[in-house]
């Protein structure tokens, strides 16, 4: 087993490979350029010391490009099968929040950014911090049973009681809570080191890595380390601090501040030939003086990200040695430039000795008076203005500043020329300063948000041993990261800066026309809401509003589906009342179509009746036209029949006529005849009368017969 003594020589052997300082020299010439502190003044009375501020004016250009790009989930996890496609979601969404929420992702980011951008490295520390948190409380007014439940909380310590006849009990207790959670720190050059042979920025890959800071003692004491060591341990500066701190009261022994570095190296601690990553916390920095703590780790917490990576190189380029050479270019040309301009003002004079008063040649005033003796006593030399090459010379230096990074002030207006262009932006080619400024985003993405994301998910899975509660697609839910299993596809989300962004969302604007489009067709089976409402989360995410959730119902989510039932059920309800007014409408419609249709049959009828009036006026005339003619054709035939019945008659009446004057002229005959027979007879036989009277009879019958 390796002793103590051991350890600290291997950590300080270590510790006196990280000596180059290269990343700290760094640092410390860029922010001299930043401030406009480089190039120094020439201090020659009279000279201008003017300084360009390039480097500064790049770095704060590319800033809000790089904030803006990074800020939202630049990173997801990627689901290992269909099954996992809702667990990834939520994994990249918790993450997130860990990194945005939790911990203050806009400072730790801007902060790291800014770091790359000036020394060529930014750095962060992503680590669990378990210390227990302490939180004072005061309870008043409380009996006995509360007071003895106080007592057996076993999170509470209790550190005063006070009892009052009038106000009863009072207690102060601390409570402690040890729940813990993912920190992420940005931390300067000044405090890391890494040893000088490393020669990439995956930190993974480093023999030696060690982070020096100055804590107080409350501080360590509360991370549970040895009070004996801390009380022993001496008051001290960092080695390579940047700045000079203030000394804090030595009266409050909490409070002072001791120098503590933590090394992270591979040690064979158990001496079985193999190499454990482990982390060794001491007091001091090159010279360890007394070792608070060794613990085997899983990897070294460290993230080191830059906007311009160098191949094999721990270390990146930055805008400082970008810039560099422009900036002490365009200063040289504006102070020359303006001593130029001073001195074409403010001219050489050559005077005669003894010929002029030199007091009045001492001070220059608009309209002064200088005494001499004659004209040609004073006279100016030099003085020649010339700012037009001036200008030049800075015009190209400018050219070459937004060749070599990408920035200058008319990318203000970037945004608003993509967003004045055609549908057919989405398939705009990007010009060679936008690619470049995109190109330093994406490393800083790729070097440092991927990582990032990826040690953060991996402490929560390893220590975050309770369940938190989280909102995730609009329902709250308690999520256990320890639960969750290996992951290792991640996609960087991130575009090419601003101008990309904004050709994204044209992209995603025009797929939600499609999509909508689409939802008209009631035969589709490619776009649903879920799949609009994604379109909207990405171009929410892309316009840097946030979830979608805040404007839009998630409509697998509970609320939304519950909102989803609620508005079917208004819409039901709605239906209902529709079909309702549509039937009273129907009802009334149906009246007033009887109605309608009475009248219509009223009319009807009135026109059939006055049809059938009219037709049987027709019938009646016709009637009487036919009954006119065939009372005339009867008239015709009675008249004709009264003629033929008369001449009937008359020939009937002379027949008859005839016949009875026959008959009267034979009855008279016959009785002329009886009348002479009888004459005869009686004349004869007295009987012949009666005979002939029979005969006469029969004779009169017969002939009325006939």
């Amino acid at each position: 087993m390796m002793t103590e003594d051991d350890i600290k020589s291997i950590v300080a052997s270590e510790m006196s490979n990280c000596v180059s300082d290269e990343l700290l020299n760094t640092k410390r010439d860029a922010m001299r350029y930043f401030n406009g502190e480089l190039p120094a003044p020439s201090g020659i009375m009279g000279r201008s010391s003017v300084v360009s501020t390039d480097v500064a004016d790049a770095v704060e250009w590319l800033l809000p490009n790089i904030v803006e790009s990074l800020t939202g989930k630049a990173v997801k996890f990627q689901p290992m099968s269909a099954q996992d496609e809702q667990q990834a979601e939520l994994e990249t969404d918790l993450t997130h929040f860990a990194f945005s929420e939790d911990n203050n992702g806009y400072l730790n980011l801007y902060e790291a950014a800014k770091d790359a951008l000036l020394t060529g490295v930014g750095i962060w520390k992503i680590y669990f911090d378990d210390t227990p948190e302490r939180v004072v409380e005061r309870y008043a007014g409380i009996d006995e049973n509360q007071l003895q439940a106080l007592l057996a909380d076993p999170m509470l310590e209790v550190s005063e009681i006070e009892r009052s006849e009038t106000d009863g009990t009072s207690v102060t207790a601390a409570r402690i809570t040890r729940q813990g959670k993912v920190r992420v720190e940005a931390v300067p050059a000044e405090e890391f080191r890494v040893n000088d042979d490393a020669d990439s920025l995956d930190l993974k890959e480093a023999r030696f890595v060690a982070h020096t800071t100055r804590r107080s003692a409350s501080d360590l004491l509360a991370s549970g380390y040895d009070p004996e060591t801390i009380e022993e341990a001496a008051f001290d500066h960092l080695e390579r601090e940047q700045d000079n701190y203030h000394m804090v009261s030595d009266l409050d022994d909490s409070q002072k501040l001791i120098v503590v570095t933590e090394a992270y190296l591979k040690m064979d601690i158990n001496e079985d030939g193999i190499g454990e990553m482990c982390k060794v916390t001491f007091v001091g920095e090159s010279d360890p003086s007394h070792i608070l703590d060794i613990e085997e780790i899983a990897e070294i917490p460290f993230v080191a990200m830059s906007a311009i990576p160098m191949p094999h190189k721990f270390q990146g380029m930055s805008v400082y040695d970008r810039l560099k050479q422009v900036q002490d270019t365009k200063t040289a040309v504006l102070r020359s430039t303006l001593d130029s301009f001073y001195q074409s003002v403010n001219r050489i004079k050559v005077v005669q000795e003894g010929a002029v008063n030199l007091d009045d040649l001492l001070v220059n005033r608009p309209g002064g008076i200088i005494r001499a003796k004659g004209m040609n006593a004073v006279q100016e030399l030099g003085g020649t203005f010339f700012g037009g090459e001036a200008l030049q010379l800075l015009q190209y230096a400018d050219t070459q500043k937004d060749s070599r990074v990408g920035v200058s002030p008319d990318m203000a207006g970037q945004s608003n020329l993509v967003n004045q262009e055609s549908a057919h932006g989405v398939e705009r080619l990007q010009s060679a300063k936008e690619m470049l400024v995109g190109l330093m985003i994406r490393s800083i993405a790729e070097t440092g948000i991927r990582p990032a994301y990826r040690l953060i998910r991996d402490l929560m899975v390893r220590y975050q041993n309770v369940s938190v509660p989280y909102k995730f697609r609009g329902q709250w839910m308690n999520v256990d990261p320890s639960t969750w299993g290996e992951r290792s596809r991640m996609t960087v989300c991130v575009g090419t800066g601003a101008a990309d962004d904004q050709t994204k969302i044209m992209g995603l604007q025009h797929m939600l026309g499609v999509q909508q489009a689409m939802l008209q067709d009631p035969s589709q089976n490619l776009v649903d809401y879920g799949k609009i409402y994604n379109t909207l989360d990405s171009i929410s995410n892309m316009s840097d509003l946030g979830e979608a959730e805040k404007f839009f119902y998630n409509p697998n989510s509970q609320e939304g589906q519950q909102f989803s039932q609620g508005k079917q059920q208004q819409q039901q309800q709605q239906q209902q009342e529709m079909m309702q007014k549509e039937q009273q409408q129907l009802q009334m419609q149906t009246q007033a179509l009887q109605a309608q249709q009475t009248v219509a049959q009223a009319e009807m009828q009135k026109a059939q009746a006055t049809l059938q009036n009219g037709q049987l006026k027709a019938q009646i005339d016709a009637m009487k036209a036919q009954h006119t003619q065939e009372l005339e054709q009867l008239k015709t035939a009675l008249q004709a029949a009264k003629d033929a019945k008369s001449q009937d008659f008359q020939i009937q009446q002379l027949k008859t006529n005839t016949a009875l004057k026959l008959t009267e002229l034979e009855i008279q005959a016959n009785r002329d005849l009886n009348k002479d027979l009888q004459d005869n007879q009686g004349a004869v036989n007295g009987s012949g009368s009666g005979k002939g009277s029979e005969t006469g009879s029969g004779g009169e019958s017969r002939a009325s017969a006939g």
